[in-house]
This record gives structure tokens, sequence and C-alpha cells, in this order.
């Protein structure tokens, strides 16, 4: 007896899911949602096309400035200024940390 209880519970609103979706109120409705949706869907997809495309002219403009950074023919050597690279100062040797040193306990003499 109690597995028929679902059962008909769920005829019961299958009933009702076909007589909303028959109501020209609940169509409009849910078409109005369709097409809030794709709008949304439209403009992010435009978003992310006109970031990819800035993101793209960035990178191709960003190898072509260094070509002609790189080149030898290029307007700032033909005009005779120096392109070579700044001398780097060498960094600091590393030094070994000091071993910690242990406080002495009580009755014991200090090690320094």
């Amino acid at each position: 007896m109690f597995p028929l209880f679902p059962f008909a519970a769920g005829v019961l609103a299958g009933a009702v899911a076909l007589r909303l979706l028959k109501n020209e109120r609940t169509r409009s409705g849910l078409e109005k949602a369709q097409d809030r949706l794709r709008g949304a869907t439209v403009s992010s997809l435009e978003a992310i096309e006109h970031a990819s495309a800035r993101a793209r002219e960035k990178l191709a403009a960003a190898p072509a400035e260094a070509a002609d950074r790189a080149a030898p023919g290029s307007a700032a050597a033909a005009a005779g200024e120096a392109a070579a690279p700044a001398a780097r100062k060498p960094a600091p040797r590393r030094r070994k940390p000091k071993a910690a040193v242990r406080p002495a306990a009580p009755g014991e003499e200090s090690p320094s």
C-alpha cells in the first residue's frame, strides 16, 4: 500500500505540471526567462571575445617591440646610442648561519 503513495504523488505532480505548461502565462514567463538567459550568455561571450582580442594584440605587439629594440638597424643604433645592457653588480655571497647557542641549564656553565 505504501509504494502507491509516491506513485500517486508523482502522477498528481505530473498532471499539475502539464496544466501549468499549457497555461499561456507560464509559457510566456518561461520564454522570457529563456530570452534573458540567452542575452546574458551572448553578452558574456562577447566580453570574453573582446578580452581575448586585447590580450592577443598585446602579445603580438610585445615581440615586435622587442625585435625593434634588438635590431642592429634600428633608429636608436643609427643615432649612435649604445644599446648595451647596464653592467650588473654581482650578488653578495651567502654566509653560513652561525650555530645556535644552547642556553645553559641551571647548574651548568655557559659554553662561551
